[in-house]
């Protein structure tokens, strides 16, 4: 249990009070468990007339890790991967393969993210299923007059399922999840949120982000950009096509160049920014353990 965590979003719930939400849920496809769902509030257009819908935002990466955590935290346990489709705030701009936030949150944490192929919802069903058993099971007016009855009744509905609702996967043979699957309770990689600062390590998501090579073009400024954040390369080297990779253990960008023979020749290095603990897990870096400095002990001299 806990191998693999499917993640996906259910957008376009309308609440009583005229809002619109999304849920995030996280399901285990093999123990058939509902890990986590929740609601957030992703209106930003009124509609102007009733009949027609307002518009709504996508989720952001940081929701996104808001829930994992709620689940990881719930469950006391980290999963070996987590899957997910390729929409923005879960993988990486189709244009550009630099890893998405969701995905170097998860490397720090030691998870592979996992990716199903584009516009094949089918590749996860069973995060498809859920969706639609939570939405049949809070599909009634007490359950949906605002966002707080909506959660309320995501987190009643996903406790009952859990624990009491006959389940139709076919390793569940008709017994709720946790009956069918007691493992579900048995932590596989043990997590507790307090611990989150010393499980996660910066060092495994710059390995990771040096398994990438990126093509660049320097604009007439003399600079790339990589992840938003821009770094120059030099004047001299405007309009090149260059590649780029980091370097794991100096932390810096190292930009490169072929040669007439094909041999790639560094140009330039720049250090790595914007990219690091606090932004990656919301939370503050920890510590470094102090260092006592060392104690003289006077001893007595023996007797002469």
């Amino acid at each position: 249990m806990h191998e693999m965590l499917q993640v996906d979003h259910q957008e376009g719930h309308r609440l009583g009070d005229g809002s619109i939400a999304t849920v995030c849920s996280v399901c285990d496809p093999y123990g058939a468990a509902m890990i986590a769902s929740q609601a957030f509030e992703v209106q930003t257009v009124q509609p102007v007339l009733a009949d027609r819908p307002g518009r709504w935002r996508k989720l952001t990466w940081e929701e996104v890790r808001q829930v994992l955590r709620a689940g990881f935290s719930e469950w006391g346990t980290l999963p070996d991967s987590v899957q997910t489709d390729i929409e923005m705030g879960l993988g990486s701009n189709p244009n550009d393969p630099f890893p998405s936030w969701s995905s170097l949150y998860l490397a720090g944490l030691g998870i592979p993210h996992v990716f199903i192929r584009s516009h094949r919802p089918t590749d996860q069903p069973q995060i498809e299923r859920h969706h639609r058993t939570l939405d049949g099971l809070t599909d009634d007016p007490q359950s949906r007059q605002d966002l707080a009855s909506f959660q309320q009744a995501l987190d009643q509905e996903r406790r009952v399922y859990n624990h009491e609702f006959p389940c139709r996967a076919s390793d569940c043979e008709g017994k709720p999840p946790l009956q069918a699957h007691p493992a579900l309770l048995t932590p596989r990689r043990p997590y507790r949120p307090e611990q989150e600062r010393w499980l996660f390590d910066l060092q495994r998501v710059l390995d990771f982000l040096a398994s990438f090579t990126f093509e660049r073009k320097v604009n007439s400024n003399g600079q790339v950009t990589l992840k938003g954040l821009h770094y120059t390369v030099g004047l001299s080297h405007r309009s090149k096509a260059i590649r780029v990779r980091l370097d794991p253990q100096s932390r810096e960008w190292v930009f490169l160049e072929r040669d007439a023979q094909g041999q790639e020749q560094e140009l330039s290095r720049r250090l790595l920014v914007g990219i690091d603990f606090t932004t990656l897990t919301g939370l503050p870096a920890p510590e470094p353990p102090s260092v006592q400095p060392p104690v003289q002990l006077t001893l007595p001299l023996p007797p002469k």
